[in-house]
């Protein structure tokens, strides 16, 4: 079972806008896969970043049929014109040599486990819905409720209530570092950007599995909500003497 990140490298004038990218993505989703649209949990995050003179965007799949479906199309846009908000010229269409491209398995996600500290950068705006309301502290139980949800959602393999009690209750903050930034949605809304190390304390080796199970599989799905806009794009960071 794969994940993928495709990742279109753009020559344009600024970033994509998010509703613009959202609008393109979803345009080629009605065409190839419109049964998407009535499914409950999105089975894609969208993302975007650069900087003047090298932009790009990203679609990543959390179900191999929709990577299988629309993979084709994306890969068919190199050296093509697209509006993502803003009209753009796709310079190259990558799945790997780039930070934010890649592809693994389901499977891969559990192994190797690195103890019982997870580190997460939140790269672009991370926020929640709680209580009908958009929030933007990353805490532990709303970050593991998220990826949780989706992975289970579209993976082979369900929590053991023993484990999900231990992510969702014991998960704590051991460091972090951050800021809010802006998050242009449908209303005023701000998401947290930053570095968060998570523990794990008195971690069982198949807790230790999820945990690190979820963190790479943010990656792919993003953390929280209006991932679709390319908020809460997030993957594990490399600890530093210092960090918690």
């Amino acid at each position: 079972m794969v994940l993928a990140s495709v990742v279109l490298v753009l020559r344009g004038e600024g970033p994509p806008e998010p509703v613009g990218l959202r609008g393109f993505f979803y345009g080629l989703v009605r065409e190839v896969a419109p049964e998407v649209h009535e499914q409950g949990e999105n089975p894609f995050a969208l993302g975007f970043g650069g900087k003047e003179g090298a932009y790009w965007a990203r679609v990543s799949f959390l179900k191999e049929e929709l990577y299988a479906r629309l993979s084709p199309r994306l890969f068919a846009l190199e050296g093509e014109a697209v509006r993502l908000g803003k009209p753009f010229h796709v310079r190259a269409v990558l799945q790997e040599g780039h930070p934010w491209a890649g592809v693994t398995t389901y499977p891969r996600l559990f192994q190797n486990p690195l103890g019982p500290d997870l580190p997460l950068r939140f790269h672009s705006p991370t926020l929640f819905r709680r209580k009908g309301v958009h929030y933007p502290m990353p805490e532990p139980k709303l970050v593991v409720e998220s990826l949780l949800r989706r992975l289970e959602a579209f993976g082979p393999l369900q929590a053991p209530d023993g484990v999900r009690e231990a992510l969702l209750e014991r998960t704590t903050v051991r460091w972090l570092e951050g800021r809010t930034l802006k998050a242009e949605t449908e209303v005023d809304a701000v998401g947290f950007v930053g570095r968060v190390v998570y523990h794990l304390p008195r971690a069982k080796e198949e807790e230790l599995a999820w945990l690190w199970a979820l963190g790479r599989f943010a990656f792919f799905a993003g953390v929280g909500t209006k991932t679709a806009l390319g908020y809460g794009r997030a993957k594990v960071f490399a600890l530093r003497e210092g960090d918690g």
